[in-house]
């Protein structure tokens, strides 16, 4: 029996650097992840990997390595099987797609390494999977994706990948984030809509849904660059779809990776937060002291930002030198 096999990952966010609060070596647990993909891959015969955007993390070129770039590409030449991808917004600069070619993205591209996810059909006999990809841009909306991804005659199934924001039902104080629109589940089964929708971008795991037949996957990012409680049990996980002539299923597929504890510095967050709260209450209390210019411990006062990050002991500096001038404000 015929049957196509597609792995997908997405916000992998390779970086040289690591993210604040990593004590591990953040490049290399990427890399490593990489890795395993493509034995993933291998094992399970996959036709082709899809990569849903922001592959890389800087948008900045120049701040990617060739050492890192190059360490991408080696090892996507061992997979067994193609890479395919869509550019998100991390892969671009100041959220213009045509700056791709000039970014570490647009190497893994005119290297071949990548092969650009526009519209795509694998094919097995008479099985065909046709997958459409849409790259990050500013001015997606409902309408617009749905003459992107709508099916045409001759494909046994439809997948689209769409770097975007989306969930089931999103909550209406989050249907808008930086200015850019949530895509709710519900508005996008139409006659003649993909069978599978699958998003990047949304790094919180949104799992596999099942709305009135259409599969939607939001597995999250493969990356845990930022120390936040979702990441503190988040698990990246990749997408594993299957194709035959009895249906297309979706299995999710947990990436093998170090507990949390493990990569994230937990009691330096906590020891900073506690910090900046203290903080926040001496400021609080500069800002509502109206006798601060005459109070004789202004020098001890002063010593006692030590305690806190320059960063932060700048403002309350500035309250400190406002209040002695007569100018602290109470407001």
């Amino acid at each position: 029996m015929s049957e196509i096999k597609l792995i997908t990952s997405s916000d992998e966010h390779l970086a040289d650097l690591n993210p604040g609060f990593r004590k591990d070596n953040y490049r290399d647990s990427i890399l490593k992840k990489i890795e395993w993909q493509g034995d993933f891959a291998r094992k399970c015969g996959a036709s082709a990997i899809l990569r849903g955007g922001d592959f890389f993390h800087v948008k900045a070129a120049n701040k990617t390595t060739y050492a890192t770039t190059s360490a991408a590409a080696e090892i996507h030449r061992r997979y067994s099987c193609p890479t395919h991808a869509i550019a998100g917004n991390h892969d671009m600069s100041n959220n213009d797609p045509s700056s791709v070619h000039r970014q570490p993205l647009g190497i893994m591209f005119k290297s071949g390494v990548f092969q650009p996810l526009r519209d795509e059909s694998f094919v097995d006999g008479t099985l065909k999977v046709r997958v459409v990809g849409v790259e990050y841009t500013t001015d997606l909306a409902v309408d617009g994706l749905a003459d992107l991804v709508r099916k045409r005659p001759g494909d046994t199934y439809t997948v689209a990948f769409v770097h975007a924001l989306a969930s089931m039902a999103p909550e209406e104080r989050i249907q808008s984030f930086f200015n850019e629109n949530i895509f709710d589940y519900r508005d996008l089964v139409f006659e003649g809509c993909p069978d599978v929708y699958v998003f990047g971008h949304y790094h919180k795991d949104q799992g596999i849904v099942d709305h009135m037949g259409i599969k939607f996957v939001n597995l999250g990012a493969v990356s845990r660059g930022a120390l936040t409680f979702e990441n503190l049990d988040r698990k990246p996980k990749v997408g594993l779809i299957r194709a035959d002539s009895r249906g297309i299923t979706v299995e999710e597929h947990v990436i093998p990776h170090e507990d949390a504890s493990d990569v994230f510095d937990i009691e330096l967050k906590k020891r900073l937060d506690s910090e900046r709260r203290s903080l926040n209450e001496f400021i609080t209390q500069l800002k509502m002291n109206r006798d601060l210019a005459s109070d004789s411990s202004m020098e001890l006062r002063k010593k006692e930002l030590d305690q806190f990050p320059q960063d932060v002991r700048n403002l309350a500096l500035e309250l400190l030198e406002a209040a002695e001038a007569g100018t602290a404000d109470d407001n």
